[in-house]
């Protein structure tokens, strides 16, 4: 009998039968393997953006309304000397204001506008360190200690002396009151840094260019002791960022810089303290409060809404609760993974 050479036909086929199973099992298991990467790499990123929103909310929030050692005291007494002093951008007297995209306040200053349906709040104090004040005011500068010149430190090429520059938005604050004024000259003198704030060459400018000094005034006067730092306007919003999905953006001092791609909304509500004791008794949403009360508000609870940065993560659209509702993508095709983040933050100037 010859000996059999090759395969039958039989053979074959079962060799490729066995061979495409073999394939099919590997595929099948790098697909898997696939997915649940995808799935692991957009949980890790929203929850990396979740925790920095909260985290860069939460900072701000605390230090609403701060003005030095004069933050905690019932009776103080906040003086904002700038012209358009009830404008958004320089309302320094107001710690803290919630809005709505729905109805946008004047001169908001925010690009790109908040997307619809979303809350927005703006945040105003004297936020970072400051310098001490060296000698008493005279009517027309401060005088604090000098800390070091940077020559060419300032954005319009003059020096920045103590961290100073012309134009700065300033507070200078004891325990007892506070006051708002614009720089218009910051020079080094012997020890002393001269602060002045006399003559209109900046924007807003200073209604009150004369204060202090001989005026015989107390509430004028500020001793050494006292504190000046640099006063900031925060406003956080959500708005369609670079890439066309939106995005949580800060307005800071009238700059807006996008901070976190894939935050897709954002709900606010305010804890109203009504009775005194820096506790809130209700949690409103900002049109329930009225103008007066906002000097009232001792925290507030933001609830985030973040979505993955790429579509298809998930087999079908994600079902999620946010504002204690369940909502659903309203584009059927939008298969992204989302994660609702929440905290109550205290205000740490209204607090004992």
């Amino acid at each position: 009998m010859k000996k059999q050479q090759g395969l039958s036909l039989i053979e074959l086929m079962i060799a490729i039968t066995l061979g495409l199973i073999l394939v099919t099992g590997v595929l099948q298991v790098f697909l898997s393997s696939k997915t649940v990467y995808t799935t692991q790499q957009a949980l890790s990123r929203i929850q990396e953006t979740g925790r920095l929103a909260i985290d860069f909310l939460t900072r701000d929030i605390r230090m609403a309304g701060y003005m030095g050692c004069a933050s905690r005291s019932s009776e103080m007494q906040i003086t904002n000397t700038l012209n358009n002093s009830a404008n958004y951008q320089y309302d320094f007297a107001t710690a803290i204001r919630g809005y709505t995209a729905a109805a946008l306040p004047a001169n908001h200053g925010l690009s790109p506008l908040p997307k619809a349906d979303t809350d927005f709040f703006v945040l105003r104090g004297a936020y970072g360190s400051g310098v001490q004040v060296s000698q008493n005011n005279d009517s027309g500068q401060v005088f604090v200690t000098l800390t070091g010149t940077e020559v060419g430190g300032c954005t319009d090429g003059s020096n920045r002396v103590s961290g100073l520059c012309q134009g700065d938005i300033l507070v200078v604050t004891d325990c007892t009151k506070a006051r708002i004024f614009q720089a218009t000259n910051v020079t080094a003198s012997g020890t002393n840094t001269n602060v002045v704030h006399s003559g209109a060459s900046f924007t807003p400018g200073n209604a009150v260019t004369s204060w202090g000094g001989n005026s015989g005034n107390d509430n004028e006067t500020f001793r050494p002791g006292a504190e000046l730092l640099s006063a900031t306007n925060i406003t956080y919003f959500i708005g369609t960022g670079t890439s066309g999905r939106p995005s949580l953006w800060q307005n800071l001092n009238g700059n807006n810089l996008e901070l976190l791609e894939g935050v897709e909304d954002m709900s606010v509500r305010y804890g109203v303290d009504s009775n005194g004791d820096y506790v809130p008794e209700n949690y409103l949403a900002a049109g329930s409060i009225a103008a007066a009360d906002w000097q009232r508000v001792v925290a507030l609870r933001v609830e985030l809404l973040v979505s993955s940065i790429d579509d298809g993560v998930l087999p079908e659209m994600q079902t999620y609760s946010f504002e204690g509702a369940n909502n659903v993508s309203p584009n059927p095709v939008d298969r992204r993974l989302r994660q609702v983040f929440t905290s109550t933050v205290g205000i740490r100037s209204r607090s004992f």
